[in-house]
C-alpha cells in the first residue's frame, strides 16, 4: 500500500474475515497426513481467528504444490490482517526444498490504522431531514480512534441500507464505500454513499389467483392503511398474513415497478399480489396406545375455506379405551379485525375411567384474539348434560346421576417456541379460570383454576435439549364439581410409570373419586442422536389432592427412557417408566406411544 495523503482506494469491503469462514468452513476436514502452512509475525491476537480460516492440506509432494499451498494461504492472510485495520501490511509467501519441501508465509503487519472520520455522501437527492439525521447516528460505532476493522463498516452499510428503506425508500441502494488512507497518519476516512431514491407509499392491491378465496379477505390482511408510507417490515408482515391462513400453495407480494404521484415526491406504489390456492380437504389419522390409558385412534376431516374468508369446518372422532369422542368445530378467522378469531363447537363423548363413567355432550363458543405476536387469549361459553355414573352413585346404588352444566372460560396462552410438537427453544406458558354453574341433582357454583408452563433450551448443542414443565391447579367452591372437571394424576400426560388416574384421591373403600387440587413437574434430556432417531431421559412428580391447596406433600415421581422417531410431521415417541414410589398393586413399569412429545 503506498504512503501518503494522496492514496485513494475503493476498499472491496466484502472480501471480510467472515465471508471467509463462510468459504473455508465447506473445506473437507483433514487427515492425518496434513497441516495448515505456518505464518509468522501475526499479531498473537489473530491466531485464532487464523486458525479458524486456514484449512489443513496434505504435505506438498512437490516445490509447485509448496508455492502453491504458500501463496493461497498468503492471500487469506492478507485479507485478514486488511479486515482488521491493517491496511500497510506486507503479507509475503515462501516455499523450498528439494526432496522435503516447505512453505509458509511471513507477515509484516505495519501499523494499525484508526478511524479519522466517517461520513455519507448521497447520489442523486438526499432523504427527507428527519431521516438524514437518523441514518447520521447510525455512524457512532465509527468514531475517531476506533481501529478501522470492515466488519464494524459492513454492519454500518446495512444498517444505513435497512434504515433508508424502512424510512420508505424501497429502491434505496449502496455503491461500495470509498476509503481514504493517510499512510503518514496511519488513518482512514469512509466515506458511505447512498442513493435514496423516491419515497413511496402504498396504493392498492393488485391481486389475481382468486378461485375461491374472497376479494375482501384478503384485504382485510394488509397490516398497513391506504396512503401509509412503504415500510418493508409490513410488506413482510402482509406475506406471513397470507402464508398463515394455509389456504395458499404460494403467495407473493411486491411492490409495482411503476406509481403515480402522491404529493410532492413520494409515490404511491400500488402492491402485486399473486396467489394459488391450495387443496381445501384434508384427512388425518392418529393412534396412541398405553399400558395404563390402553389404546385408542382418531380420524379428523377438515374443509378450509368454506366460505372463501379463511375459514373451516372439522369433524373428529376418537374410539379409545377410555373415551369416546364425535366433535364438529367451525372456525372463522380475523373477525372484524385481524386476530380476532370465532370457534363454535359441537361435542358428544362419552368417558369409561376408574373413577367415573360419564356420557354427554356440549355446545361451545369462544372468541380468541391474538394479543401480542406470542400472547393469545379467548374467552368462551359452554352448555352441557352428562349422565354420570361415579363412586357417589355407586355407594348409593341410584345408577346413574343427570348433570345440566354452564360454564365459561377465559385462558391466556404464550407460544415462544417454534415447533410445538419438538420444541426445542424458548418458553410455553398457559392459564386459565372457568367458572361453572351445575344444576340437576344439585346445584353447584364452582370455579377451576390451572396454569401450566413449559420451557426448553439447547444444553451445549442444538442435538441436546433440555425440558422442563410445571401444571398446578384448584377448584375453588363447594364440593360436588362435575367429575370431567375434577383433577387426576398418573399416566402418560401427567407422571409416566403409574396406572392412569392411580396418583388421585380415593374414598374410605379406596375407589378414586377425583381431586380438588394439581402439582405435577416433570424434566426431560433430549439427544437428537440422527437425523430420524432420538433418545429421551426423564423423570415426573406429581399428585392430585381432595383440598384446594396443591398437595406438594403428597408427590410421586417416576423415572424412564424413551426413544424419538422424527418423521416429517413430528417425532413419534415410545417411553418406558418406573414408578419410585411404588405401592402395593403398583406395576413394576409402564409404556406409552403416541406422537410428539411428551411435553
Amino acid at each position: 500500500m503506498a504512503l501518503g495523503r494522496i492514496f485513494v482506494r475503493r476498499l472491496q469491503l466484502a472480501l471480510t474475515a467472515a465471508a471467509l469462514a463462510a468459504v473455508f468452513a465447506l473445506a473437507p476436514a483433514a487427515s492425518a497426513q496434513e497441516s495448515r502452512v505456518p505464518v509468522t509475525g501475526l499479531p498473537s491476537s489473530l491466531n485464532a481467528e487464523l486458525r479458524r480460516l486456514l484449512r489443513e492440506e496434505a504435505e506438498p509432494q512437490s516445490l509447485f504444490d509448496a508455492r502453491r499451498q504458500a501463496e493461497r494461504a498468503a492471500a487469506t492472510v492478507a485479507r485478514l490482517v486488511e479486515s482488521e485495520g491493517y491496511y500497510a501490511a506486507e503479507v509475503e509467501p515462501w516455499a523450498e526444498g528439494v526432496t522435503i519441501f516447505g512453505r509458509g508465509v511471513r507477515v509484516a503487519t505495519g501499523p494499525l490504522f484508526i478511524i479519522n472520520s466517517s461520513r455519507i455522501d448521497y447520489l442523486g437527492a438526499p432523504p427527507d431531514d428527519t431521516t438524514r439525521v437518523e441514518l447520521d447516528t447510525l455512524l457512532d460505532p465509527l468514531q475517531p480512534g476506533v481501529p478501522a476493522a470492515a466488519a464494524p463498516v459492513l454492519e454500518t452499510e446495512d444498517a444505513l441500507l435497512l434504515r433508508l428503506r424502512a424510512a420508505g425508500y424501497p429502491e434505496a441502494r449502496a455503491e461500495p464505500v470509498d476509503a481514504l488512507a493517510d499512510g503518514e497518519a496511519h488513518t482512514m476516512d469512509f466515506a458511505f454513499q447512498l442513493q435514496a431514491g423516491n419515497r413511496a407509499s402504498f396504493g392498492n392491491l393488485r391481486i389475481s389467483g382468486l378461485e375461491r378465496t374472497r376479494l375482501d379477505f384478503v384485504q382485510s390482511l394488509q397490516p398497513w392503511r391506504p396512503g401509509e408510507r412503504y415500510s418493508p417490515q409490513r410488506l413482510d408482515e402482509f406475506r406471513n398474513r397470507l402464508a398463515e391462513t394455509g389456504i395458499f400453495d404460494s403467495a407473493i407480494a411486491r411492490l409495482a415497478s411503476e406509481g403515480q404521484s402522491a404529493g410532492g415526491e413520494v409515490l404511491s406504489r400500488d402492491v402485486e399480489v399473486e396467489l394459488i390456492e391450495g387443496k381445501r380437504r384434508t384427512i388425518a389419522l392418529g393412534a396412541a396406545a398405553s399400558t395404563s390409558e390402553g389404546a385408542g385412534v382418531e380420524a379428523e376431516w377438515e374443509v378450509r375455506n368454506f366460505s372463501g374468508r379463511g375459514d373451516s369446518i372439522t369433524v373428529a372422532a376418537q374410539l379409545a379405551t377410555l373415551q369416546r369422542r364425535f366433535e364438529t368445530i367451525y372456525r372463522r378467522p380475523h373477525v372484524g379485525e385481524y386476530g380476532r378469531n370465532v370457534r363454535l363447537g359441537v361435542t358428544i363423548e362419552d368417558f369409561e375411567t376408574d373413577a367415573f363413567n360419564q356420557t354427554g355432550g356440549d355446545i361451545s363458543a369462544s372468541v380468541e384474539e391474538q394479543l401480542t405476536p406470542r400472547l393469545r387469549g379467548s374467552l368462551g361459553v359452554q352448555a352441557g348434560y352428562a349422565s354420570i355414573e361415579d363412586q357417589q352413585t355407586r355407594v348409593l346404588q341410584t345408577g346413574r346421576r343427570d348433570l345440566y352444566i354452564l360454564s365459561g372460560t377465559g385462558t391466556a396462552e404464550y407460544i415462544g417456541v417454534r415447533d410445538v410438537l419438538d420444541p426445542a427453544n424458548g418458553v410455553r406458558a398457559r392459564v386459565s379460570i372457568e367458572p361453572g354453574l351445575t344444576y340437576g341433582d344439585t346445584t353447584i357454583a364452582f370455579s377451576r383454576l390451572s396454569g401450566e408452563a413449559s420451557l426448553y433450551g439447547e444444553l451445549g448443542s442444538e442435538r441436546l435439549v433440555g425440558a422442563l414443565r410445571g401444571r398446578v391447579g384448584t377448584i375453588v367452591g363447594p364440593n360436588g364439581a362435575p367429575p370431567d372437571r375434577l383433577f387426576f394424576a398418573g399416566g402418560g400426560g401427567s407422571v409416566r410409570g403409574y396406572e392412569y388416574q392411580s396418583l388421585s384421591p380415593r374414598n374410605a373403600s379406596g375407589d378414586l373419586i377425583g381431586g380438588r387440587s394439581l402439582v405435577e413437574a416433570s424434566a426431560e434430556v433430549r439427544w437428537r442422536a440422527g437425523e430420524r432417531l432420538g433418545y429421551v431421559a426423564f423423570m415426573d412428580a406429581g399428585a392430585a389432592g381432595p383440598n384446594v391447596e396443591p398437595p406438594i406433600d403428597e408427590m410421586r415421581a417416576g423415572v424412564g427412557l424413551g426413544v424419538r422417531y422424527y418423521a416429517g410431521f413430528g417425532p413419534l415417541r415410545a417411553d418406558i417408566a418406573i414408578p419410585l414410589d411404588k405401592r402395593d398393586g403398583d406395576a413394576d413399569f409402564q409404556i406409552y406411544i403416541s406422537i410428539g412429545q411428551a411435553f
